[in-house]
C-alpha cells in the first residue's frame, strides 16, 4: 500500500507551494486541488549525487527533496531538457538551448550534454547542434539508449554518450526504460513493445496496459508506467505481469521510481511522493 505526500510548484519557480497528507484511498491518488508548475516537466530522475530528485524542465533542472520539497534551478542555464537520465554519476541531457545558454552547446539542438558536477554545470559531447533526444534510457552496464526527433531508429552509447550506433530497431517510442534483466520496454501507441535482444527486436507485450510514460528506479529492479487513463502501474525487473500502484490526476508529464519503490509523479496536481509503506 502506498501513503502519498503532495507538493506543487509555484507558478514563478517552482517553489514550495504546499506539503499535504491524508487518508489513503483506494487506490492511492496524487489529488485535485494543486496548481499545476508552470514549467513543464519532461523527466525526473533520482539525483546520483545525493538525497532526493531532479527535474529536467522546459526552464533547466531543478532539484526536489525526498519530500517533495522543489528548490530553486540548479546552475544558471534554463535550457530546456527534453531528454534527462543518469548513466553512473553522470547526468546526460538533450533538448534544445535557452537564451543564456553557452554557443559551444549548439543551436537549434543540444545534441548530447553532459554532467558530471550534479548539473552545475554541463559540457556538449556530440551531436552538438543536430540532434534533439526525447527519450533517454539508462541500459545495463553502463550503456544508454536513445531516440531522436529525427528517425524512430534506437540508438544506444557503451561510453557515456560519446558515440553511438543503431541498436538494429525501429521503434516510435513515446518513452523507454530498461530493467536489471537487460529487457527494453517501449511505450508506443500501439501499446508495450519489449526487446530481449539489446534494442535489435521488439515484439508486442499483448497482456500488459497501454501506457505512454516509463521509468525505471536505479537499480532497474522496478519500473513504474503511466496509463491512458492516468493509472500507476509497476513490475519488477523480468516479470510477466504489472501491479495498479495508484492513480494521478489530469496528465502526466513526467514519473519515476525510487529503488525503495517510492513513486515521484508529475500532474495536473503538481509534485507527488508516493512512498512505498
Amino acid at each position: 500500500m502506498l501513503a502519498h505526500r503532495r507538493v506543487a510548484a509555484s507558478a514563478a519557480a517552482l517553489s514550495l507551494l504546499a506539503l499535504a497528507g491524508c487518508a489513503t484511498p483506494e487506490p492511492p491518488s496524487t489529488g485535485t486541488e494543486h496548481a499545476a508548475p508552470s514549467a513543464h516537466v519532461h523527466e525526473i530522475v533520482v539525483d546520483p549525487s545525493g538525497d532526493g530528485f531532479l527535474l529536467g524542465t522546459h526552464d533547466g533542472l531543478f532539484a526536489a527533496s525526498v519530500d517533495g520539497e522543489i528548490g530553486g534551478r540548479i546552475g544558471q542555464h534554463a535550457f530546456d531538457a527534453m531528454g534527462l537520465t543518469v548513466v553512473g554519476d553522470d547526468l546526460l541531457a538533450s533538448g534544445h538551448p535557452g537564451p543564456n545558454s553557452p554557443a559551444e552547446w549548439g543551436s537549434p539542438h543540444l545534441g548530447i550534454i553532459r554532467s558530471s558536477d550534479g548539473a552545475r554545470s554541463w559540457s556538449p559531447v556530440t551531436f552538438t547542434g543536430e540532434k534533439d533526444f526525447h527519450v533517454l534510457a539508462p541500459g545495463v552496464d553502463g550503456a544508454v539508449f536513445g531516440i531522436s526527433t529525427d528517425s524512430s531508429r534506437l540508438l544506444v552509447s557503451t561510453d557515456v554518450g560519446q558515440t553511438w550506433a543503431e541498436a538494429g530497431a525501429s521503434v516510435p517510442a513515446l518513452d523507454l526504460a530498461v530493467d536489471a534483466t537487460g529487457r527494453l520496454i517501449a511505450a508506443t501507441p500501439q501499446g508495450l513493445q519489449v526487446s530481449l535482444d539489446d534494442g535489435a527486436s521488439f515484439t508486442a507485450w499483448a497482456s500488459s496496459p497501454s501506457m505512454y510514460a516509463l521509468s525505471s528506479s536505479p537499480d532497474q529492479q522496478r519500473v513504474v508506467g503511466i496509463d491512458a487513463r492516468e493509472r500507476i502501474w509497476v513490475t519488477t525487473a523480468g516479470a510477466d505481469a504489472w501491479e495498479q500502484a495508484g492513480r494521478a490526476h489530469g496528465g502526466v508529464q513526467a514519473v519515476t521510481i525510487t529503488d525503495d519503490g517510492d513513486i515521484v509523479v508529475v500532474d495536473d496536481s503538481g509534485l507527488t511522493v508516493l512512498n512505498a509503506t
